[in-house]
């Protein structure tokens, strides 16, 4: 995955053109990155997210309380998509990363040559929670700052960017009672996209990097895994997977809609992009096999 500074943006537009010009879903394969407390979880969300139809490449996960990818294993995705979940001060064995530094440096890497990120809790929370560390964070390639944690946000509020692909079709969003959602602030060159109902940062992007970097303060896994977390009778599925697909390169920026009129030229980059298949993620010394979903 070799891509010049410019090409996230330049292929977010061809690709938009293709896509409306074909409804075609995404063609963007995705890799998701958990560190779960729960059974269950990463299948859950690995579910959520193909279950949509948005992405019509493969949608993998790895287990990253386990181990950590290397840079390869990243390179044979468009996007990832990564969460951990626990407080490690008091639960160290059952959940979080197995190396947060190491993650952070390789998410970093991965940025570099291209490849999107999408954060979600509690990856985008403090060290004590779980969160991310490494050259990720300390060279700013993630999206807020964090203040701390809040046991609910709510639902779905205003909307800054109402013409943001991260939100189509995205109706309604209930994060549950226990949504472990943060008090964040957007960083320097980052964009909030969508608050909560109590007013929070929700969804925002950073694109200053090679690659695109998303937050999603919320935590994936649905109501289906735990009663008391977002409602599958939302959108939070959508959420996920058109922000997979943006930090992809797959869906515009609103003011890259004007270039339908190039939608012949980038539905035929559109099916040459992709010489090579999707890899399986190779499972980590220890860890689960990496679980495989294809759309379309």
């Amino acid at each position: 995955m070799t891509r010049s500074t410019f090409l996230p943006r330049l292929r977010s537009a061809l690709a938009a053109a293709a896509l409306c010009a074909a409804g075609a879903a995404a063609q963007a394969s995705v890799l998701i990155l958990g560190a779960p407390a729960l059974g269950g979880g990463l299948a859950d969300v690995q579910s959520k997210i193909a279950g949509t139809g948005v992405l019509s490449g493969v949608v993998d996960v790895f287990n990253v309380h386990t181990g950590t990818p290397t840079l390869a294993m990243l390179t044979a995705y468009d996007a990832v998509l990564v969460f951990s979940d626990t407080n490690l001060k008091n639960n160290p064995a059952i959940g979080g990363f197995a190396n947060a530094v190491e993650l952070g440096n390789v998410l970093a890497d991965y940025v570099d040559a291209g490849g999107g990120v999408v954060e979600a809790g509690l990856s985008n929370a403090t060290i004590p929670f779980g969160g991310l560390s490494g050259r990720f964070v300390t060279a700013n390639y993630d999206v807020f700052d964090i203040d701390n944690r809040q046991a609910s946000c709510g639902g779905l509020g205003a909307i800054a960017l109402p013409g943001s692909p991260m939100l189509r079709g995205v109706d309604s969003f209930d994060g549950g009672s226990s949504a472990l959602c943060f008090k964040l602030s957007p960083k320097a060159g980052a964009s909030v996209v969508a608050s909560w109902s109590n007013g929070r940062p929700l969804l925002g992007y950073r694109d200053d990097h090679n690659g695109i970097v998303a937050s999603l303060n919320l935590f994936p896994e649905s109501s289906d895994v735990r009663a008391d977390l977002w409602k599958t009778s939302s959108d939070g599925a959508l959420l996920m997977a058109n922000t997979l697909a943006f930090a992809a390169g797959e869906l515009p920026e609103p003011d890259s809609l004007a270039l339908l009129g190039i939608a012949a030229l980038a539905a035929g980059l559109a099916a040459r992009r992709r010489t090579r298949q999707p890899q399986h993620a190779p499972h980590a010394p220890h860890a689960p096999h990496a679980q495989h979903a294809r759309r379309g």
